[in-house]
């Protein structure tokens, strides 16, 4: 039998149970290169779980990679999401798809929702070191998601604390993440009081909206093109008549 190249990181006591009460729900993912040299992609847990449990077997979707192109890789990767893929390996692959892909056709062939690959996409505005901390104990998955969505100094500031608490062998949590956003929206606050107060002629009502609407889809991490084509459409909407105008009686 071919020795698997693992990169295990060890298993938890929740998955040695649940491996041990239920069995191997989902087959781990491998790829296949030349000289049958197998490495494992998404399982490495699983697998040293099961070596703990003395298992000498477990079921594998096995690919050979040198017949398979990057794209349709990608697809394989994006597609297992239900398996527990890396995250990051998840949003590398839809980030290959995406430049041959729209978002549509990417939700049509793998089954993940938008907003998912959105938030998967969004990761990788993160420093590889950070990406790797993501699943473990300094850097939950839900938690780098929203940090992802910050930008510029508030960004960086986040990525300073989660590379201290890991150094420290502690976690960045939700508390650390809100008292990066509350700073953000404090300096965001004080911003725009101070060019209101002290130059209110140089920034029109228009402007100041435009302002906090890029604020709020930065927050919300959804793209400004996107709301400028509802608003689009909308005003369309308003300018079209719905019905034939009544004439004038003469």
């Amino acid at each position: 039998m071919t020795a698997l190249q693992e990169n295990a990181h060890g298993a938890s006591n929740h998955l040695l149970g649940s491996l041990r009460s239920v069995g191997q729900l989902h087959p781990i993912l491998v790829e296949q290169w030349a000289g049958d040299h197998l490495v494992i992609h998404a399982g490495n847990r699983r697998v040293a779980a099961a070596r703990k449990l003395g298992w000498t077997e477990i079921q594998a979707d096995v690919y050979c990679r040198t017949e398979m192109t990057e794209t349709a890789w990608a697809l394989v990767l994006a597609g297992d999401h239900n398996r527990s893929v890396n995250p990051v390996d998840e949003a590398r692959a839809f980030e290959r798809l995406a430049k041959q892909l729209s978002l549509e056709s990417l939700q049509a062939n793998t089954g993940v929702p938008i907003q998912t690959i959105r938030a998967r996409l969004a990761l990788l505005s993160l420093p590889t070191d950070v990406l790797e901390l993501i699943g473990s104990k300094a850097l939950s998955l839900g938690v780098a998601e929203r940090a992802s969505r910050l930008k510029g100094v508030h960004l960086n500031t986040a990525v300073s604390v989660i590379r201290s608490k890991a150094a420290a062998d502690e976690s960045f949590t939700q508390l650390d993440l809100k008292a990066v956003t509350l700073a953000r929206r404090q300096a965001f606050g004080q911003s725009l009081a101070h060019l209101q107060v002290s130059a209110p002629a140089l920034l029109p009502e228009a402007e100041l909206l435009a302002l906090e609407i890029r604020e709020l889809c930065a927050r919300r991490h959804v793209p400004l093109s996107d709301v400028l084509v509802e608003l689009q459409g909308q005003r369309h909407a308003v300018d079209t008549p719905l019905s034939p105008q009544p004439q004038a009686l003469h």
